[in-house]
């Protein structure tokens, strides 16, 4: 009885070196595709009865793709379905899940072009940026007018508003610029004693007031006399990040604990905060995840199932996310405290600007790679500009923000049209 061939991968599939259910008339992955599915046509092979009586029959030659996934004889296995899969080999196109959408730029670049990351090439960090890595997010930009003095009752708030992140920060393990998932591995020791210091600053009592406020000048002096962190990738971004954390819980505490010893000893510390924050920013600029993307967490690919392997890239995202948006907010948060107290201080501040950051609620609260997915790929994100708010208000309604754009926003726009803002858009959805 003559065998009955095996189907073989479609044509589309065997290019990829994907593999293929060689379902008919169409497999599943050209359908999800939308392009045409066509399987090759069965080699027929010409015999002569008389010269191969007594010979072993010739394998197939492999003339081209389709007939790679042709099954060799007695091994049971079909080799033609085996392409080489890396961590974001995906059989669904993640640039549809996971970064659908690029930033709103500012106005001097909106005419500029944009990329689109892309997740489809076997090596996911040669991809094009990501739409919260474009050198274009990482422009300092300024505010439309100059704080003044006159603008004291609008920048007090913000200061208690900080002061309440830092106090949520002790109770819950994360604010409004600390991800709940950025030291999930572990505190390192700097951040630890600055914790710790906060959390009995928190809870103090007036006997043990200037026993806290000396153990703060003394922490903070000996860690802004440390050198320049040595590790490079998200390991030295990381340690830069939570250095700075450290030192700005430290500035903090005696900046506004109203001890006129302590708030000079701060004083001295705030060129070295600053120029931590300005060293951070320039390295998170250049950094583009590669050691994030190399982590091998899977076993051997071909063991693997579609889910391990969306999971990881979708994780691996996240994560380069939490470090990079935690890098944004950190500078967004301590350079204006800093600015604040110049002005009230002073009378004016030199404002350094602000990078864009990730405003649409949800982002940030989210608590695992899928839910974050899923916000990201279902609206855009809204990475905006700091301080320029103007033509955002006027586009979009209040709710579509999380609420640290309001803190900052408001010392832009002022209290009463932030209001306004808020209650204009609550009677829009109808609240």
């Amino acid at each position: 009885m003559p065998a009955i061939p095996r189907q073989k991968a479609c044509i589309a599939c065997a290019d990829s070196k994907r593999r293929c259910d060689k379902q008919l008339p169409e497999c599943q992955r050209c359908l999800d595709r939308d392009v045409d599915c066509v399987y090759p046509q069965p080699k027929r092979r010409r015999r002569n009865p008389i010269a191969r009586v007594n010979q072993p029959e010739e394998l197939p030659t492999i003339q081209n793709h389709a007939d790679a996934d042709a099954d060799v004889p007695g091994s049971g296995l079909d080799f033609g379905d085996w392409g080489v899969m890396e961590a974001a080999d995906l059989d669904v196109s993640l640039s549809d899940v996971i970064m659908p959408y690029i930033p709103s730029p500012p106005a001097h670049i909106a005419n500029q072009p944009t990329q689109r990351l892309a997740l489809e090439s076997d090596d996911i960090s040669s991809t094009p940026c990501p739409w919260f890595l474009g050198d274009e997010t990482w422009i300092m930009q300024h505010g439309q007018k100059q704080p003044s003095t006159s603008a004291n009752l609008e920048l007090e708030p913000f200061i208690h508003a900080v002061e309440e992140m830092l106090h949520f920060w002790v109770r819950n393990g994360y604010n409004s610029f600390i991800h709940r998932r950025l030291y999930d591995r572990g505190m390192p020791m700097c951040l630890q004693d600055a914790f710790t210091t906060l959390a009995t600053y928190v809870s103090r009592t007036p006997v043990m007031r200037e026993t806290i406020l000396q153990i703060a000048e003394w922490r903070s002096a000996a860690l802004a006399s440390q050198g320049p962190c040595a590790a490079g990738g998200s390991q030295g971004l990381r340690a830069q990040l939570a250095r700075i954390h450290a030192l700005f819980v430290y500035q903090y505490i005696l900046l506004f604990d109203g001890s006129v010893r302590s708030r000079a000893h701060a004083e001295k510390q705030q060129p070295t905060l600053r120029q931590w924050v300005t060293q951070m920013c320039e390295a998170a600029k250049r950094y583009r995840g590669e050691d994030i993307f190399a982590q091998d967490n899977l076993p051997p690919q071909w063991t693997v199932s579609k889910f391990d392997r969306e999971y990881d890239a979708s994780s691996k995202m996240w994560q380069l996310w939490i470090l990079i948006e935690s890098v944004r907010r950190s500078q967004l948060i301590i350079d204006t405290i800093s600015n604040i107290y110049e002005v009230l201080t002073k009378g004016w501040a030199n404002c350094t600007g602000a990078v864009m950051f990730t405003a649409r609620r949800g982002l940030w609260e989210a608590d695992s790679a899928v839910k974050w997915v899923e916000l990201s790929s279902a609206e855009e994100p809204l990475l905006v500009p700091s301080l320029q708010p103007g033509p955002l208000i006027s586009q979009y309604n209040a709710d579509e923000f999380d609420d640290l754009v309001k803190v900052i926003w408001t010392c832009v726009v002022g209290t009463d049209k932030m209001k306004c803002w808020i209650d204009k858009s609550n009677k829009a959805i109808g609240v």
